[in-house]
């Protein structure tokens, strides 16, 4: 085939090498870098959420190869280095036309390309797969050092594609049909265009790796484009209360100014200070005043809309990277679980509940309940535009159905803007989701000590059993978590709004 994979020609330095992984954390953050090589156990655990994550990523990535059949894997894992090189350069002279996962090594970088195909006349392609739904701009970057490092190595790259998840993608049942699945995009251009800049940027991190630790201010780059698993360490100067990050949407404009004071509480930000909005300003008022801040008025009026008696809803979804159940799409979130508190005007509750029991399609059987136990009269309460959304798609997907479902929707009242332009608690630093909300004005409620606390975790779980990962017992006890979870968060909707009644003068 006329291609020869050079060796490396020298031994790996550990502390010095890059992979593309590392080069893309350093792209972000060259702290967190650094970090990562010397003091990885700074960094937070992977939680159960991120590792469902990962694990969907492999599956696409395993289910990606289809596109390009016949393949052979370098099967070394990520501490055979030396034996999947070599695995590699044997393979392509072998005359191997399609690999999965071979290793590459030029400049002491080391990659594993998803996906490299012989093109003829001496030229690979290169397919880089990601779970999502579109190109990032940080998927070009990460196809750029890989192509870098393979023509370092000696293999001739035509062209470099990114292959993702077509969210409009119907699956029928059977097989996945993975051309209807994936999209391929050429992303060659927009490699090219930063491909001259990749040696300097490689000479930059390894340089960052072999010196001390980096001094890097913290800002946007500890959540983009990805979330920094050593925010909590460098963030640790930041007071545990009222820290000046918990300000909803500050720029880091505003952040950096604000260390340059030499303010790190919400609390110390000088009256004077001119990079607030004037919502941020509010904030800053109702946490130094110590004082909850609540438009009686207003709030009388957005509650006298109410028709009793009040049904509080929440929904628990799935949204699997891969459709589980035909007709539906990638990342299609799926509602498995509700919770109604049925809320009279005398205070009373009453709470009904669903939780679908079977691993079966959940939507049909779950929207037969959920339109029995709402009932056809009263208001029905949600938080946030999560639950307007999934029940307009139900009526979209279940047009049998659809009528109930918008009789649904004409009653629905969301509850988060209400708390949003009427109320203000400094406990919540101006957050308005119920998760902060709650503990602020009905602090003998919370979600501490709950063995599931937050929807992400409540989906990965359900879907774990769903897929057959749990024992029969597990799946029992799972349920009941479940059960507990959804149905705080309608009771906690029930307190809220008792306490906006009294704080209005109801």
């Amino acid at each position: 085939m006329g291609v020869r994979v050079r060796p490396c020609g020298y031994a790996f330095h550990m502390k010095t090498r890059l992979s593309k992984s590392r080069f893309q954390r350093g792209l972000q953050c060259e702290r967190a870098l650094w970090l990562s090589v010397h003091e990885p156990a700074l960094a937070a655990p992977v939680t159960e959420s991120t590792q469902w994550v990962f694990d969907q990523g492999h599956e696409v990535g395993v289910l990606a190869q289809r596109l390009f059949p016949c393949g052979i894997e370098v099967a070394e894992g990520p501490r055979e280095t030396e034996q999947a090189l070599a695995t590699t350069a044997r393979l392509i002279a072998d005359g191997a036309t399609v690999l999965y996962e071979p290793a590459f090594t030029h400049d002491d970088v080391l990659v594993r390309v998803d996906i490299l195909v012989w093109v003829g006349d001496g030229m690979w392609d290169l397919y880089e797969v990601k779970s999502g739904g579109r190109v990032k701009p940080e998927n070009i970057t990460d196809a750029a050092v890989q192509r870098y490092v393979l023509i370092g190595a000696g293999i001739p790259v035509r062209r470099t594609h990114i292959v993702h998840l077509d969210t409009s993608y119907v699956w029928e049942g059977g097989d996945y049909d993975v051309e209807r699945l994936f999209t391929i995009e050429d992303v060659t251009g927009a490699v090219m265009r930063i491909a001259p800049g990749i040696p300097a940027e490689v000479a930059r991190l390894r340089a960052v790796l072999a010196g001390a630790e980096p001094e890097v201010r913290p800002g946007d780059r500890c959540r983009k484009p990805y979330g920094c698993d050593f925010a909590e360490h460098c963030h640790g100067f930041l007071p545990q209360r009222h820290p000046v990050t918990a300000l909803p949407r500050l720029s880091e404009r505003a952040f950096h100014a604000l260390l340059d004071l030499g303010v790190t509480s919400i609390r110390d930000i000088p009256e004077e200070f001119e990079l607030l909005t004037p919502a941020q300003a509010g904030v800053v008022r109702a946490v130094k005043s110590g004082e909850p801040w609540v438009d009686a008025d207003g709030l009388a009026r957005a509650l006298s809309r109410l028709e009793w008696p009040v049904r509080h809803l929440d929904f628990e979804t799935v949204n699997p990277a891969l459709p589980l159940w035909p007709g539906t799409r990638p990342y299609q979130a799926i509602p498995f679980q509700y919770s109604v508190h049925t809320h009279h005007e005398d205070g009373s509750l009453e709470h009904r509940e669903y939780l679908h029991p079977g691993t079966g399609d959940p939507r049909r059987t779950l929207v037969a309940h959920l339109v029995e136990d709402l009932g056809s009269a009263g208001s029905i309460m949600h938080y946030s535009s999560f639950e307007r959304t999934r029940i307009a798609e139900l009526a979209r997907d279940l047009p049998g159905l659809a009528g109930p479902l918008e009789a649904i929707t004409d009653r629905l009242v969301d509850l988060e803007p209400i708390v949003r332009r009427h109320t203000l608690h400094p406990h919540t630093n101006g957050r308005t989701s119920i998760k902060h909300v709650l503990p602020a004005w009905c602090p003998d409620l919370s979600y501490e000590g709950l063995e599931i606390g937050d929807g992400t975790t409540a989906s990965v779980r359900y879907l774990r059993g769903v897929r057959g990962e749990l024992t029969p017992g597990e799946r029992a006890e799972l349920h009941a978590h479940l059960r507990e979870y959804c149905k705080l968060d309608t009771l906690a909707m029930a307190r809220l709004l008792d306490m906006l009644l009294q704080q209005a003068g109801e």
